[in-house]
């Protein structure tokens, strides 16, 4: 399965589209689950994206992940993978 087809063309835009479906309460309450967890991930540790989440989630959750990591490039953040065609995580 290739998870890739999920990232937005660019770190914002994909967000008031989410924020009209679900509002800005759920979707900020989402993308923090998110970042927490990809943030509190140990070098070596990867994280399987077809076991821990749904598929009917598997695009919000992508666009977070792009977002996120977005955001770890502004703090100097580079040590996140992508891999198997988006369906892995990995912090090395």
């Amino acid at each position: 399965m290739d998870l890739l087809q999920y990232f937005p063309d660019d770190c914002q835009s994909w967000i008031s589209s989410y924020i009209e479906l679900m509002g800005v309460e759920r979707l900020t309450e989402y993308y923090n689950k998110v970042l927490i967890r990809l943030y509190d991930m140990q070098p070596g540790e990867s994280f399987r994206v077809l076991e821990k989440v749904s598929p009917e989630n598997y695009d919000l959750f992508m666009k977070c992940v792009y977002s996120c990591l977005c955001a770890f490039d502004l703090y100097g953040i580079y040590s996140y993978y992508i891999e198997e065609q988006g369906t892995v995580i990995l912090r090395r």
